[in-house]
């Protein structure tokens, strides 16, 4: 009787250190998980602000740039580059085209922009002129004459 006392009272010390070791580890990956959720709508919310601040910086940029000699001479295309400036468009002289994209705090490039950017610097930039033709469309509508005789209104 006392030999199963003893094993019943192991088993009871062994099952309880077993299940305070199991509600340890769940209260741990509660707390880590609270924590990353409260982590990822920081990183959300300074995302955000981040995105803001350079649709603003896009909005502003025209305005403070000197590439250009005025904001007329800028034609926004938003994607993959911010604008093509014609730097002397307003003028009779000669005029300069620029490629402008606007990046603000610790923005880089992405991988198009690098492209475009590369293409730009290797001078490998042309000139694409596309004409349309006028073209007569000649519409003919017929009628069979057995569907307008046989229709039952």
């Amino acid at each position: 009787m006392v030999e199963l006392e003893l094993e019943t009272i192991v088993v009871i010390i062994i099952s309880t250190i077993i299940i305070l070791y199991l509600l340890w580890n769940i209260i741990k990956m509660k707390l880590g998980h609270k924590a990353a959720i409260k982590d990822a709508r920081k990183d959300t919310a300074a995302r955000q602000r981040s995105t803001i601040k350079g649709d603003i910086s896009e909005i502003i940029a025209p305005w403070s740039m000197n590439t250009v000699d005025s904001v007329k001479e800028l034609k926004f295309l938003g994607n993959p580059i911010d604008f093509v400036g014609f730097k002397g468009l307003d003028g009779e002289g000669d005029i300069d085209i620029k490629f402008i994209e606007v990046k603000s705090g610790k923005s880089r490039l992405n991988k198009n922009q690098r492209r475009i950017r590369d293409a730009v610097i290797a001078k490998r930039i042309e000139w694409v002129e596309v004409r349309i033709k006028e073209i007569e469309i000649e519409e003919k509508i017929t009628q069979d004459s057995s569907s307008l005789t046989d229709s039952p209104n």
